[in-house]
């Protein structure tokens, strides 16, 4: 997701490389191997043709972009994370649980 994230800050928004990682809290390094496709591609097809995700993914790189950076962006990716997870298993790849998801269940 940070792939698909970091594509559309740089390609869509217009923002330089070190600024895209200054606001998504990651390396230039990170976001020059999502751009050149050296990292984080095993499941970002099976990601980019689920619509809700993908409405997910573009609103939070609005808000990212809106705010300057001021957005608190942990609870995002974990949010979006999970949802990430449940349209992976529709299509077959199962993840484990991280201790947010198995938290929320023993509630």
């Amino acid at each position: 997701m940070r792939s698909i994230i970091a594509t559309k800050l740089v390609k869509d928004k217009g923002y330089p490389l070190y600024r895209a990682a200054l606001l998504m809290g990651i390396t230039p390094a990170a976001v020059a191997n999502y751009m050149n496709g050296k990292r984080g591609t095993a499941v970002k097809s099976i990601i980019e043709k689920d619509p809700r995700l993908m409405e997910m993914i573009g609103d939070l790189v609005d808000k990212i972009s809106s705010s300057g950076g001021s957005t608190q962006l942990s609870s995002y990716y974990c949010i979006l994370c999970a949802e990430g997870k449940k349209a992976l298993k529709r299509n077959g790849i199962s993840l484990p649980s991280c201790l947010y998801e198995t938290n929320l269940m023993l509630k």
